[in-house]
């Protein structure tokens, strides 16, 4: 029996409550109604309130239950991702070298964030440009 498997039965038992309550509910209204004289509004009113009671609470269940079966879903295809990552490093991961920190040289001084000393940040700097193509015209430069 699996997860869904039970995520089910608690619909179906659901299903079966909000049945049951239906029925004894309109089975109170056919009471009160056949002990009184004429059909009396309150106990009708009170009977379709109950109704629009249970309605709600089986829909408040319900919705809640397919929530609980969305997230789980989510939930094994994230696991079922992490355990396709973790195989796809474990297939990497030996055959890629780390590489060895580089150390300034004593009397150099040390690299601060992005700047080096060969001239622009690395992240600022502009991607290389390809071959220009034939039959095109440079408008501008940036």
């Amino acid at each position: 029996m699996g997860g869904g498997d039970v995520m089910q039965w608690v619909g179906r038992l659901v299903a079966v409550v909000f049945g049951l309550g239906v029925l004894a509910l309109l089975g109170a209204v056919a009471v009160l109604v056949g002990q009184a004289e004429g059909v009396p509004p309150m106990p009708v009113f009170l009977g379709l309130v109950g109704l629009v009671v249970l309605i709600l609470l089986a829909g408040a269940c319900l919705a809640l239950i397919s929530i609980a079966v969305s997230a789980r879903r989510g939930a094994e295809a994230l696991r079922h991702l992490a355990g396709a990552a973790v195989a796809g490093d474990a297939v990497v991961g030996p055959e890629v070298a780390t590489p060895e920190p580089v150390m300034p040289a004593p009397g150099a001084p040390a690299d601060q964030g992005p700047f080096t000393q060969a001239g622009p940040p690395r992240a600022m700097a502009a991607p290389p440009r390809g071959a220009a193509r034939p039959n095109r015209v440079l408008v501008a430069e940036r």
